[in-house]
């Protein structure tokens, strides 16, 4: 029987904002992967469409984490929560810009495989807990 003492506070920190840097690059090579599958099997409109709906997703994700953990050592509760809001916020907005940005500049695009990036980025966020307990 090991006796394992608490975390520091900073330590708990640092371990959460490695665990997600590490998902957000779990998050990067998965949608690499696949995208080079969709290019390679089915085409390049295809493939760069699946990579910039991915890209619409992803991008938010790492300004909320930056956000978030992007501070050294802890901070009252209060900045914590605020932290939170300006980052769910900026999050909204990125992607919003994002996704307007790419159907406004970027012809021609194949739509269902931009969304199918989008949607597949997303539901990734539900594998989180895997990647984060470890």
């Amino acid at each position: 029987m090991t006796n394992k003492k608490p975390l520091s506070a900073t330590a708990l920190l640092l371990a959460k904002k490695q665990s997600v840097m590490r998902f957000i690059f779990l998050q990067i090579l998965f949608v690499f992967f696949v995208s080079l599958g969709i290019f390679c099997f089915v085409g390049g409109l295809y493939g760069y469409s699946f990579v910039l709906g991915a890209l619409c997703s992803i991008a938010p994700s790492i300004y909320m984490a930056w956000r978030v953990f992007g501070y050294r050592g802890t901070r009252p509760a209060k900045d914590v929560v605020r932290a939170f809001y300006r980052g769910e916020a900026g999050k909204l907005v990125l992607t919003a810009v994002l996704l307007s940005l790419v159907f406004l500049l970027i012809k021609p695009l194949a739509a269902g495989s931009f969304f199918a990036g989008f949607g597949i980025a997303i539901l990734s966020h539900w594998l989180s807990p895997f990647v984060l307990n470890k």
